[in-house]
């Protein structure tokens, strides 16, 4: 309902009276009369303090509806008579409406406009009461199998008798918002990717089917035999614990849990300067002095928190010289004090053997907004792609807690990548001559592998995304937008109306994901000029009008704010010539 652009009629600021006639609605509506006390999840959104607003808007298929924001942020929506909470409220109240559980692969089908189908529903069982106990139109929430938190709000197509006599075949749920669709984008400063409320229910993976005739298949034979041997020792067991607690004590003592070591700092550093040798060892011109190179090649790849004071080295000539005696690299000095790196042994078995890997800088955005390890920054502006997320859990939280990534951190599937390349390349778990990786006891652990076993570094990557929890992120659009095959490219133009005003004309807002009336704003406030919305005959989307010659501001702020390419935006030609000072 609210893939494509909607337009805002008007932005009104309740009262404290329609404030609490619109919370005691709601209350009603959902059942939650005794749940009035302001300490509640659902009265926080209606607080003293909280501006709720009524937003009236005009859908792209022409349907009025009545938006109700709390804090800039949309918590409800009414259509035909009926409030339906948005996913932001469901974020907050988990259990105002019934949920229905689907895989984490549909989402991005339902966010391209489409309806939850019956086969894509999860269910616990196969039977009537696995459907509840729901009447047609009733509201529910759609979640993910990996995560509890709602990504989607609608009304049943059927009862849930009808839904269980469908065979499974037809529409279970009519979607009316969705994660990432223009409503939850509303005001794109208050923005809020999904928060992780645990998993509904376990799935299999492919991991789970290994291939008919492999050693992990067992034949039946076999299982029931483990099977009663096992049930045969929990029987002695129990009757040995019953009777004497001294074996018990026992036991207990016989299974310490190893404590976690952290890293150490001495080999952090040497396998940095492995590192640098490995990639820059034969770019680097020497002779060079080392006050140049050990700044210029190895501390960059040093991880973060990795200094040399913590080291045994404490100092930097301390280390060059270890390095030095261990045939590494020769030092020469030229003068007192001045000490230059004339060669570098790249055949050296510390160096042949070290598999090279690449440490990913956070920028300075990431740095001041402090979310380097939560990925890519994006700009709030233009959140317009939906992107697969792997978020650490406590089965994985050992393997990334080495690069400081703490439980509940999404990652994108290229992070995760590099990290098990740096953590294989830190570890030495590579073979050089087969290229296959040796489990250490952090991935036996993730991949519930025993004994020793070399697999592959792709499907060691595969492995370790299928034990993360899965999740959705809306991020930049990135890149050239692409359009019927062709790259889609914003117009700048000027014309000449009544009294002859020039305004500035700009189309084809919409394919870079632009909101356009965020965007209407920003031109009004930076170029102090109105601006209206007008229809073109014989093209798809809106055109904005700007009061007079505003070109290049508009073409500054795609470029910076937007971050659109300069090779996507035409009509810089029709900027207004700056008059030049005349010289006294």
């Amino acid at each position: 309902m609210f893939i494509k652009p909607f337009k805002i009629k008007s932005n009104i600021l309740v009262t404290g009276s329609e404030k609490k006639r619109l919370r005691q609605r709601i209350m009603a509506q959902f059942n939650r009369v005794d749940e009035e006390s302001a300490t509640s999840p659902l009265a926080e959104l209606f607080g003293n303090r909280a501006k709720v607003c009524t937003v009236k808007i005009i859908t792209y298929h022409e349907e009025p509806v009545t938006v109700y924001t709390s804090d800039k942020r949309p918590i409800f929506f009414e259509l035909n008579g009926k409030l339906l909470p948005t996913v932001y409220t469901l974020w907050s109240c988990p259990d105002l409406v019934p949920a229905f559980t689907t895989h984490a692969t549909v989402l991005p089908k339902l966010a391209n406009g489409a309806d939850l189908m019956i086969p894509g529903v999860v269910k616990q069982g196969t039977n009537l009461a696995s459907w509840g106990r729901h009447q047609k139109n009733d509201i529910v929430a759609v979640n993910l199998t990996s995560n509890r938190a709602a990504v989607g709000v609608g009304l049943l197509a059927h009862s849930s008798s009808d839904l269980y006599m469908c065979g499974g075949h037809g529409v279970c749920v009519k979607m009316m918002h969705v994660f990432g669709d223009k409503l939850w984008g509303m005001e794109p400063s208050v923005c809020q990717q999904v928060p992780l409320q645990g998993t509904v229910v376990s799935v299999p993976t492919e991991s789970d089917f290994p291939p008919l005739g492999s050693e992990k298949v067992k034949p039946v034979e076999d299982s029931v035999k483990e099977a009663t041997k096992s049930l045969a020792k929990s029987v002695i067991t129990s009757k040995e614990e019953s009777g004497s607690d001294d074996e018990a004590s026992d036991e207990d003592t016989q299974e310490p849990e190893e404590e976690e070591k952290p890293p150490n700092p001495d080999d952090l550093i040497k396998g940095a300067f492995l590192n640098a040798l490995k990639l820059h060892g034969k770019k680097i011109t020497l002779p060079l002095l080392t006050s140049t190179f050990y700044p210029q090649y190895v501390q960059p790849e040093i991880p973060e928190g990795i200094e040399m004071k913590k080291s045994s080295y404490k100092k930097v000539g301390t280390f060059l010289k270890r390095m030095a005696e261990e045939g590494l690299i020769e030092i020469k000095e030229e003068k007192k004090g001045i000490e230059k790196v004339t060669s570098l042994n790249l055949e050296h078995p510390d160096v042949l053997s070290f598999y090279p890997y690449k440490v990913s800088k956070p920028s300075a955005e990431q740095e001041i907004s402090g979310t380097a390890s939560a990925g890519p920054a994006s700009n709030p502006l233009l959140l317009t792609k939906m992107t697969a997320m792997y978020a650490v859990n406590e089965r994985t939280a050992k393997l990334f807690g080495c690069f400081n990534v703490a439980v509940g951190n999404a990652l994108d599937q290229t992070q995760v990548r590099n990290y098990m390349r740096d953590y294989v390349g830190r570890n030495k778990l590579i073979n050089p001559n087969t290229k296959l990786v040796t489990l250490d006891e952090t991935l036996k652990d993730i991949c519930g592998v025993n004994g020793e076993e070399l697999v592959a570094l792709p499907d060691l990557t595969e492995t370790v995304l299928n034990g993360m929890t899965s999740t959705f992120e809306m991020r930049s659009q990135k890149g050239a937008v692409m359009k019927g095959g062709k790259r889609a490219v914003i117009h700048l133009t000027t014309a000449t109306r009544s009294g002859n005003k020039k305004v500035t004309l700009i189309s084809n807002l919409a394919d870079y994901g632009i909101n356009v009336n965020d965007f209407a704003k920003a031109v009004k406030l930076g170029a102090a000029a109105s601006t209206t919305m007008t229809e073109v005959p014989g093209s798809k989307g809106e055109q904005l009008m700007v009061q007079g010659n505003h070109v290049k501001f508009v073409f500054e702020l795609l470029t910076t704010t937007y971050q659109v390419p300069k090779a996507c935006i035409t009509g810089l030609e029709f900027a207004k010539e700056q008059k030049k000072k005349k010289k006294k």
